[in-house]
């Protein structure tokens, strides 16, 4: 199997009449998500006139069925997709558009008005005019010859450093190689329902979409507006009978930190699985307390390397509060530690950049050849050969019991009072503390103060000065802010450029 196309050909034979994908309006069975998604790729072939692979269409839409056979349609195109979530600001969504230049857009019919608000000038078709066409497939025949396993699948954007978002590409071939080490490591089957939370513009999406592709598992799409309401969701997971969980933290601890569990437990979950932030214990035991049988997973891994490169599976019995072990690499990949001269760190508690080599590397940044170069870059083995290797820009290092372990981002490291500071450090340090449930730190660089924003029962006073006992002096924040909730970005994560604007506990 080289391409996406063929898991899925080979999913439709084995599963055609079975469930591939569910809204809560209405459903389609493998067989019927390969038909759908034919007639759109010719329609999009008719359209762009593309006689090679590799080029970008993009699609405007909500979280629905349509959605992913519009997604499937592009890769059987040729093309490769790029979702633009209707969330997203308009000036984004235009810097966005610059820099991908697509062939097509894609456009739900539903938001046809809000689309045109964002652009006129890109080529773009409605949902409505691709999904009812009725296909010779002579063009889609003829494309597929040019689809292997180096044709751009996907791209996901994320924030360039100067102003200007940048798109990783990211191949068949890396695809397929990761989700299939996943898939065999988690025990994925026909059998599994995903519950999807991840925006489909977000690589989250891709170990839900690629893994029902791979497997025949159903895939259940959950609208973002479920997670406001714990017994809506819950009731959801329960009604689909969801097996499988990859989900940011912030959403998981929306269940657990505004007891949701004490409404419904949905028994029927057999692995939950974590990725992008630091998972807050106290809610992590919360879900372990209410679903025992259940494997819980922390994974690590930037966009850049398709998806994860470190896995670590949690004991059944209850961690203490300490901060989760990345765990160990994925098959096909090799996760080191360097220093700021290159050089290997393998000493215990020096902290090193998270370095990755190995399979499923990003092609690069599409139309940035010069980010692409500096963070994509050759590195001599220990065998002396030269390998392409990604750097993350995360900190990392060996601890006692020889584990590895997230320290912060480079850009999240602080000099204050003299002293070098990860941020997340002074966050585990909040947290560990009765009465917190979650909390997020920020520096202002100009008045040499760190803040701490927080939720939870205990008052700023008794956190203060538990705090004086546990970090030191010059690790303490020097303002705290009780605030109600944490406003989410579009991924599920903490919206750090928010915090200034939460309400307050009064």
């Amino acid at each position: 199997m080289s391409t996406v196309l063929d898991i899925v050909e080979k999913t439709v034979q084995s599963y055609p009449d079975k469930t591939a994908v569910v809204d809560p309006k209405e459903s389609r069975s493998w067989q019927e998500v390969y038909e759908e998604s034919q007639r759109i790729a010719e329609v999009i072939l008719q359209r762009v006139g593309c006689k090679t692979s590799g080029y970008p269409v993009a699609v405007f839409s909500e979280k629905k069925v349509a959605l992913l056979t519009s997604i499937l349609g592009i890769n059987f195109a040729g093309g490769f997709y790029v979702y633009i979530n209707p969330e997203q600001p308009v000036e984004r969504i235009r810097k966005i558009l610059e820099v991908l230049e697509p062939k097509l857009m894609l456009v739900d019919d539903e938001l046809e008005d809000i689309w045109n608000r964002c652009d006129e000038s890109v080529d773009k078709m409605l949902f409505s005019e691709v999904i009812k066409a009725h296909p010779s497939c002579e063009k889609i025949n003829a494309i597929r010859p040019h689809i292997n396993r180096d044709t751009p699948m996907y791209g996901v954007f994320t924030s360039g450093s100067t102003g200007t978002p940048k798109c990783i590409v990211i191949s068949h071939g890396a695809a397929l190689d990761f989700i299939g080490h996943f898939t065999e490591r988690f025990s994925f089957s026909y059998e599994d329902v995903i519950g999807n939370q991840a925006p489909f513009d977000f690589d989250v999406s891709i170990k839900d979409i690629v893994t029902a592709y791979m497997t025949g598992a159903t895939l259940v799409l959950i609208p973002r507006e479920y997670f406001s309401t714990p017994p809506r969701l819950l009731d959801y997971l329960c009604e689909h009978h969801v097996t499988s969980l990859t989900w940011a933290v912030s959403a998981l601890c929306l269940i657990s930190g505004l007891k949701g569990f004490s409404y419904r437990v949905p028994t029927e979950i057999q692995r939950v699985m974590f990725s992008g932030e630091v998972m807050p214990l106290k809610q992590l035991h919360i879900w372990q307390a209410h679903l025992p049988k259940t494997t819980f997973v922390n994974l690590y891994g930037p966009s850049e390397i398709t998806c994860n490169c470190t896995y670590y599976v949690l004991p059944k019995e209850e961690l203490p509060e300490a901060a989760l072990p990345l765990g160990q690499a994925f098959s096909g990949r090799q996760v080191f530690l360097l220093d700021e001269h290159g050089q290997r760190v393998t000493t215990k508690n020096t902290p090193g950049e998270i370095c990755v080599t190995g399979e499923s590397l990003a092609t690069g940044y599409y139309h940035n050849e010069a980010q692409t170069a500096a963070h994509f870059v050759l590195y001599k083995d220990e065998t002396g050969e030269m390998q392409r290797m990604y750097k993350t820009g995360d900190m990392a290092m060996y601890k006692e019991d020889g584990e590895l372990y997230f320290c912060g981002r480079k850009d999240f490291q602080i000099k204050h009072m003299g002293h070098r500071i990860e941020l997340e450090e002074v966050e585990r340090g909040i947290g560990a503390i009765s009465g917190v449930e979650r909390s997020i730190c920020s520096y202002d660089s100009k008045r040499q103060r760190i803040t701490a924003y927080y939720t939870g029962s205990v008052e700023k006073k008794a956190l203060h000065l538990c705090l004086k006992e546990k970090l030191p002096v010059y690790m303490v924040p020097n303002r705290f802010c009780h605030v109600k909730e944490f406003v989410l970005n579009k991924n599920g994560k903490v919206d750090r450029s928010r915090l200034e604007q939460l309400e307050e506990v009064l």
